[in-house]
């Protein structure tokens, strides 16, 4: 029993930090970022959230189905997506992963270092990350 009440505590508090991360993180981002029509930005944006969730339940000793559940439900919520979509793009996620597919450790590295983060300077230059993503993406 109490094995199962710090597996949902561990569970309530990534998600609460991935969408603390994740909103900071968007909200450095240009308007409109959720309707974006371009592929290669939604799978950025997308991959980037996958890696900070996946990275922070990690940390928190998580397994990977616990992961799965939260990345969907934060992944929903941040970019006001429905379910059945947000599930078709996440499907996708862990095969990217393992093609180490450059967003998902982005962002699984950035969410460890805004928390580890003792100044507001270094939390912005970390969620500015996901910005720094897109300008490549435009660039090319």
């Amino acid at each position: 029993m109490i094995m199962h009440h710090h597996h949902k505590e561990n569970i309530e508090a990534v998600t609460k930090m991935a969408l603390q991360f994740l909103a900071e993180a968007i909200g450095q981002c240009p308007a409109g970022l959720e309707s974006s029509t371009n592929r290669d930005i939604v799978f950025a944006v997308l991959g980037f959230q996958y890696g900070a969730v996946r990275s922070a339940a990690y940390v928190a000793g998580l397994d990977e189905s616990a992961s799965a559940v939260i990345a969907e439900e934060v992944v929903s919520r941040i970019n006001g997506m429905d379910g059945e979509s947000v599930s078709q793009f996440l499907a996708l996620m862990p095969r990217l992963a393992e093609k180490e597919y450059p967003p998902i450790g982005i962002g699984g590295k950035a969410i460890i270092a805004f928390y580890n983060s003792s100044t507001d300077e270094e939390k912005l230059s970390t969620s500015g990350l996901l910005l720094e993503i897109l300008r490549q993406i435009d660039a090319s």
